[in-house]
């Protein structure tokens, strides 16, 4: 009875890690192929242990069961071998967990009780499962960690901010290790782990006050009309309510302004190029890229750059960013500033982290915490995509050993019946041009969501209720008009966006849930705030 119980546990273990390998694939090859072999191996066990019930197939099942636990016991608490946090605990956790456990220990139970026998059996399980995980570590350097987003193309992504044909790169590497020249004051909230930062540019505090003047300052467009600023507002938490962003030649983006609330914690920068990962080079597309065109400073690099050499203010504070430089006042280190003063756009003390990170039970109503288990079920299958400290998986930080970079397709369109989006607005297929990739975008963080309407990558849905009905229904079904399709039946669709039914009361839930996470101190930090404001009003009467 024990050895069938047995049979039964790791076969149904096999089969729970042979269910979730190919969702686990798409977001990193050597996370998918581990669950794919470990499912295999289980269930091949599983048969031979049922024909041929032997010792040595008895000591391999106890491997097979106890070992795997503590290979996720390890990767729970002292390193992610695929990914930068830990998977959430759904389902499919649960039940393999449980059904290993309960392997195990019928296995233990149908051995010899004598202490020798046991300690024995339990260095081989501890022994097995610290080796997976050595080899998890080891090994996923040798995988691609786009999962099917590992192309190695070049291309443009209209309206992505993915554009140039410059080469004003700024050479940089991020670190796992602590920056000797580094002096700036995260003032973390708690719960967030530090930034990754590039060694060739370390944080400063005076370096991101410079960086918090450039972004507010309208010389740096070619026209002198825009700003960084002019897209991304502190009190819409750096967003600027509009569906597409406008340039400041008026050219109207395909493509929704981003929040750059954490943007530090960004795996990837954009909605849907896996290559720009770097602050220092992403910015330079906002400032340098002609299609379509934001600050428009192409062709006028030496006239834009001459104003802030001529600017007392700026010749002061360049030389205290970066006082081992005679002449300090270059792109590069203009570059430098404005990604140090967007690192430090941290948010992270809306009511829900006063709740979950402060112990402050009344900082969530009654209806905001339904609203969060909800969030969290597998029936709305929302915390797959929006997870960890950030409220997106695509997350890295200064302790991430390998980052996950998923992009995903919400059913957003389905022009021809075969999954098409919209010409020039494919998602991350204009870079790598696979029909598999059609639609596929970035999932952005949920932090401040109640004030970055109107959403999705081309701003097409209004509020976020209609975005909840948008999941509700796995979808959009548009009658007509150019972009007429039913997009609950894209192909190319991800399985976490299969529908679900809810009450009116529980979507109302999930929305006062999604407003805790507004940060009212962030969006009023004077650390953050505009400084030509602060002085107009000095100076007025």
């Amino acid at each position: 009875m024990l050895r069938i119980l047995a049979i039964i546990c790791l076969f149904g273990a096999g089969v729970v890690h042979l269910v979730i390998t190919p969702y686990h694939y798409s977001h990193a090859l050597a996370h998918g192929v581990f669950f794919g072999v470990l499912g295999i191996v289980q269930v091949v066990w599983a048969g031979a242990f049922w024909r041929w019930p032997t010792t040595a197939l008895r000591v391999s099942g106890l491997a097979l069961s106890g070992g795997v636990v503590v290979l996720w016991v390890l990767t729970q608490t002292v390193a992610i071998p695929f990914a930068d946090q830990p998977e959430p605990i759904d389902w499919s956790l649960i039940s393999s967990k449980v059904l290993e456990l309960a392997g195990f220990i019928t296995l233990m139970l149908g051995t010899n009780l004598a202490w020798q026998p046991i300690a024995r059996a339990s260095g081989v399980v501890l022994g097995v499962g610290v080796v997976m995980w050595g080899g998890g570590l080891g090994s996923a350097v040798l995988f691609p960690q786009y999962g099917h987003t590992s192309h190695d193309h070049a291309g443009h992504s209209h309206g992505d901010h993915d554009h140039g044909d410059h080469d004003h790169s700024v050479p940089s590497a991020y670190t796992g290790v602590d920056l000797s020249n580094e002096t700036y004051d995260w003032q973390l909230p708690e719960g967030f782990p530090l930034p990754a930062v590039p060694e060739d540019n370390p944080m400063t505090e005076e370096k991101v006050e410079l960086g918090r003047f450039l972004f507010y300052d309208q010389q740096l467009s070619a026209n002198q009309t825009q700003s960084c600023a002019s897209c991304h507002f502190q009190h819409l938490a750096f967003t600027d309510a509009k569906a597409q962003a406008v340039g400041s030649t008026g050219e109207v983006h395909p493509r929704n302004s981003q929040s750059l609330a954490n943007v530090a914690y960004n795996a990837t920068l954009t909605w849907a190029n896996p290559n720009l990962t770097e602050l220092e080079r992403q910015i330079l597309i906002p400032i340098f890229g002609e299609f379509p065109h934001e600050l428009g400073v192409a062709g006028h690099e030496d006239e834009v750059l001459q104003r802030f050499i001529d600017d007392p203010m700026y010749q002061e504070r360049f030389a205290q960013a970066f006082p081992d430089e005679a002449d300090p006042i270059t792109w590069s280190n203009l570059v430098k500033a404005l990604s140090s003063f967007s690192r430090a756009l941290i948010s992270g003390n809306a009511p829900y982290d006063q709740y979950v990170y402060g112990g402050d039970k009344t900082a969530l109503s009654l209806s905001a915490i339904r609203g969060l288990n909800l969030f969290l079920s597998e029936e709305l299958e929302c915390h797959h995509c929006h997870n960890g400290f950030n409220f997106t998986n695509s997350t890295r930080h200064r302790n991430t050993t390998f980052k996950d970079t998923p992009f995903e397709n919400t059913g957003l369109y389905n022009i021809d019946g075969k999954g098409a989006y919209p010409r020039g607005n494919t998602g991350l297929h204009e870079l790598t041009g696979d029909p598999g990739d059609m639609g596929r975008f970035r999932p952005p963080t949920l932090r401040n969501i109640e004030l970055t309407g109107p959403y999705m990558h081309d701003g097409s849905i209004e509020t976020l209720e209609d975005v909840i009905r948008f999941y509700e229904d796995g979808g959009r079904n548009i009658t007509s008009g150019p972009n007429a399709g039913d997009g609950r039946l894209n192909p190319n669709k991800s399985g976490f966006v299969p529908g679900f039914v809810i009450t009116d009361q529980e979507r109302a839930d999930v929305i006062e849930f999604l407003e805790s996470l507004t940060d009212e101190q962030f969006i009023t930090d004077p650390r953050f705030s505009d400084p030509f404001a602060v002085e107009s009003e000095a100076h007025s009467p």
